[in-house]
């Protein structure tokens, strides 16, 4: 042994740097109070470490780190080197190190050994030879009957050769392995492989010249360098020696000319416990035999021996094929297939059972045409039997087809034949496939209708039956796809309307775009053919096309297509002719109306200024289609730029059978008070759908009387507009308003009810007659009668006071308390102007001073009061300064005003009258 074991322990040989946990007592590392120690195995060349513990058993390395303490021994091995064990102690909470020693390569020559459970090499000892009957086995085989006799997958276990195992009938001209296992049979009954055991195979009876044509290793087991053959005796004798798996062995015979026929179940001379001879005979033999005995010995001692029979005849050698292997067709399309079977062995088949099926595929598509002199199965093929000499062959014809897509292979097999001597045979594997892929196209067409992008890129499906506008284009596509598995040819595609009635009305409006590019020539300008083309399997073709409908109404179409498959007929087209895909046309119908009523919903009579009316407005679309963005709007009634007002308003839409839709409030239009409109400002009328507008308007105070007329308009994104009038009528209309009172302690503080009877002291007397606002005329012609101190309330009889002084005043825009409509301001206002006398109004009597009655008439040719005529609003103030003369009887008298006149623009009558009480007193 070159190579030594070396063991230390912690710190052995220098301070040691100890593990955390560890310390260093005596110059060994230490873990304080463990109980167990640890295994530290240096292995650097990666050698079989065996441990066992004192008592003998196997210690896994998974264990190496917490031992029992005590004593161990360690074995170093690898196959084709001596293995080396020693032993080493544990001790508790120390590390104890094992180095590898270096192995030395074994020499086999030296003696045989055994390979133990743990791939130890254990040397065979003078005790183990001693007793060679008993303690080894010894097999020799040829071929390996499975189920009985020798177990190539562990010959240790199996049983001895059965005599059929020991005799084989191999083919002509091959090279014959035979089979040798040497093993140790321990005391307890298993048998491990021996290495280096010695087998000496000597033929003893032959004819046809056999001779061992290779052996193993001849010289030692398993070694390196590899020895030279050991056969002798002019071939009659080999020496070989039995294998280590892991050594370095004699491959089997590997020629061309003379294969190796291995029936032993060994495939690999890299076995422990195994060797090998390969027998042959001299090629001009047609038949040959041989008897070899077997002798096996360890270390020189003989152990057992076997003896084999060999028998070397003529063989058929059978090879079927079946062309052609890959088989295209269309549906019932026949192909025809060849199986031949040829016999390249030097023996004749007799019986060959040759039997066809179909493998794989639905049988219930595929058929074939039995070949003639077979018999036809029920899986779909044939059987027939049949003899082959040596070189023959023997060829049969059918015919295959399918009704089906898909792909049918079709196995020939040889299922058993007799040959010769070695009887029956029933290969394992002696079969050819041809199969048949049977391809069609699968064409099929849709019709859609779609949009599509500005760039004419995309195409977006939509749902047939849509709805459109007159002379609006709607994007329809033809789509020809194959699903199928082979190209279609002639593809022709047929557009064109599915009722013709419509055809005045409906047009192709565009081009027609193919994808991939294909000619198509329109059928007149409502369809169009396509030039023929091939579709490949998984590929389309489509046609985009705009079309129109002139006129309400619904417009169908519908696509074809014609093609022939594969196999020359006419290819089915799902789908063709297509479902009819529709679009409809349709267009709005607005009409408007107008009417004008009273409040209560009766009919409008003539209106005074201050009076209200209600309008309603009614659209209606009476068309096929909705009315898009329709915006109802009213012009409120006006004559020359003086409006009505408006007051109030809802508007409501409602469909055909008087539900209502929707419904909203009126405003006027932030572009034009005088415009009411809806809110939101515009509505989708859909057919049958009306949308009314009811509002109250108002005529203003002094409104002038004329005609004056509403103006209701819509206006619709897709319907155009339209316009309808109604019209109220004011008349004239006059509001008069007087007043009169006595006193003015501004001129004074006696100037005041009563006044005393003294004929010197003044009462002012201050009377007023106006238009008032809410009329529409002034008024001319005007004459006011006053009296002053009458004794008759009605002021029918002269009075008694005198008046001294009388002054008028004119003012077009007093103001006015708009509660109650009285005055607020006087003569003094600075819109007032003093009128002249003889210029603006005359007196009568005469002159500024009078007694108990006086006549005032404004002048028509008064510039102050523009034609004489009281304007709307406008006010005529006139102040009497008057007395009581002495002697009037102190009472209650009465001063009052009859006012007449005329409507300035119809000439009625009107007027008003006023009066003032005044009081006299007898003077103090």
């Amino acid at each position: 042994m070159t190579g030594v074991l070396t063991l230390a322990a912690c710190g052995q040989n220098a301070t040691p740097t100890c593990a955390t946990g560890q310390t260093l007592v005596n110059g060994v590392c230490t873990t304080p109070g463990a109980t167990t120690g640890v295994l530290n195995v240096q292995n650097p060349n990666g050698y079989t470490v065996a441990v066992t513990n004192s008592a003998g058993t196997a210690v896994p390395s998974s264990s190496f780190g917490s031992l029992t303490p005590g004593n161990y021994t360690i074995t170093f091995s690898r196959d084709g080197f001596a293995s080396q064990t020693t032993s080493f102690s544990i001790t508790a909470g120390n590390t104890t190190t094992v180095v590898a020693p270096t192995l030395v390569a074994a020499n086999t020559a030296v003696g045989a050994y055994y390979i133990n459970a743990s791939g130890a090499r254990v040397a065979i000892t003078a005790a183990d030879t001693a007793n060679a009957g008993t303690r080894f086995v010894f097999y020799s085989w040829l071929k390996d009957d499975s189920g009985s006799g020798v177990t190539p997958a562990n010959l240790a276990t199996g049983a001895a050769p059965t005599a059929s195992e020991k005799t084989e009938v191999a083919p002509l001209n091959t090279q014959n392995l035979a089979g040798a296992y040497v093993g140790y049979r321990t005391s307890d009954g298993t048998v491990f492989p021996v290495v280096g055991a010695n087998v000496r195979w000597d033929i003893t009876e032959q004819t046809g010249s056999v001779r061992f044509s290779a052996a193993d290793d001849g010289t030692q087991a398993s070694g390196a360098p590899i020895s030279g053959q050991d056969i002798n005796d002019n071939a009659l004798n080999a020496n070989t020696y039995t294998n280590a798996a892991a050594g370095t062995n004699v491959r089997f015979p590997s020629s061309a000319t003379y294969p190796t026929y291995n029936l032993t179940g060994i495939n690999t001379p890299d076995t422990n416990g195994f060797s090998w001879t390969a027998l042959n005979h001299d090629p001009r033999s047609t038949t040959a035999t041989a008897r070899v005995r077997v002798i096996a010995s360890v270390n020189g001692t003989e152990i057992d021996k076997q003896w084999l029979d060999k028998t070397f005849a003529p063989s058929a050698n059978l090879v079927i094929t079946k062309t052609p292997a890959d088989n295209a067709a269309g549906i019932n399309q026949a192909r025809n297939i060849t199986v031949t079977v040829t016999n390249n062995g030097a023996g004749a088949a007799t019986g060959i059972k040759l039997n066809d099926v179909l493998r794989s595929g639905d049988g219930a598509a595929y058929s074939i045409t039995a070949p003639t002199g077979t018999t036809a199965n029920t899986t779909d093929g044939f059987d027939t039997s049949f003899d082959l000499a040596p070189g023959a062959s023997r060829s049969f014809v059918l015919s295959a087809q399918a009704s089906a897509v898909g792909v049918y292979c079709d196995v020939a097999t040889v299922v058993s034949y007799i040959n010769g001597q070695f009887g029956t045979v029933t290969p394992s594997n002696l079969n050819a496939q041809a199969c048949l892929t049977v391809t069609a196209p699968n064409l099929n067409i849709v019709k859609t209708l779609g949009t599509l992008s500005a760039d004419g890129a995309t195409f977006t499906p939509i749902a047939s039956g849509v709805t459109v506008a007159p002379n609006t284009p709607v994007y329809a596509r033809v789509t020809v796809s194959n699903g199928g598995t082979a190209t279609a040819t002639n593809v022709v595609v047929t557009e064109g309307l599915a009722n013709n009635t419509n055809a005045a009305n409906y047009k192709i409006s565009g081009a027609v775009v193919s994808n991939p590019n294909t000619a198509v020539t329109l059928n007149g300008d409502d369809g169009f053919t396509s030039a023929a083309f091939s579709l490949a399997a998984g590929a389309s073709q489509t046609f985009t096309f705009p079309a129109t409908g002139s006129v309400d109404g619904t417009y169908c179409d519908t696509a074809s297509a014609t093609a022939t498959s594969n196999n020359g007929g006419a290819a089915t087209v799902t789908g063709s002719p297509t479902a009819a895909v529709c679009f409809t046309v349709t267009s709005p119908s607005l009409n408007i109306t107008k009417v004008n009523q009273s409040t209560s919903g009766g009919a409008v009579s003539n209106l005074y200024p201050g009076s209200s009316y209600r309008s309603v407005i009614t659209v209606r679309n009476s068309g096929t289609g909705a009315a898009t963005g329709v915006a109802v709007s009213d012009l409120l009634g006006n004559l020359n730029s003086r409006f009505v007002s408006f007051g109030s308003g809802t508007y409501s839409v409602t469909n055909a059978d008087g539900s209502v839709a929707s419904s909203g409030s009126l405003a006027t239009s932030t572009n034009n008070a005088n415009t009411v409109v809806t809110s939101p400002a515009s509505v989708t009328l859909g057919s049958g759908q009306t949308i009314t507008l009811t509002l109250t308007s108002s005529v203003p105070a002094g409104t002038p009387a004329g005609q004056y007329c509403d103006t209701a308009t819509y206006a619709s994104t897709n319907a155009g507009t339209n316009t309808a009038n109604a019209c109220v009528t004011v008349i004239n209309f006059v509001s008069t308003r007087t007043q009169m009172s006595d006193g003015d302690t501004a001129l004074g503080a006696s100037n005041r009810d009563p006044i005393p009877a003294d004929g010197t002291t003044v009462l002012t007397l201050t009377s007023g007659i106006s238009v008032e606002n809410s009329s529409n005329q002034g008024v001319n012609n005007n004459s006011v009668v006053f009296n002053f101190g009458s004794t008759d309330a009605r002021g029918s009889t002269p009075g008694l006071f005198k008046v001294n002084d009388t002054t008028v005043y004119y003012d077009p825009t007093p103001t006015i308390n708009p509660v109650d409509g009285k005055f607020t301001s006087d003569y003094t206002s600075a819109s007032s102007r003093r009128l002249t006398l003889g210029t603006d109004y005359t007196l009568n009597p005469g002159g500024a001073s009078t007694t108990g009655t006086q006549t005032l008439n404004i002048l028509a040719g008064s510039t102050i009061v523009p034609g004489g005529t009281i304007g709307i609003g406008g006010v005529i103030w006139v102040r009497h300064s008057m007395v009581a003369p002495v002697g009037t009887a102190p009472r209650t008298y009465n001063n009052s005003l009859l006012w007449a006149g005329t409507g300035a623009n119809d000439g009625a009558s009107t007027g008003g009258a006023s009066s003032e009480p005044t009081t006299t007193i007898v003077p103090q």
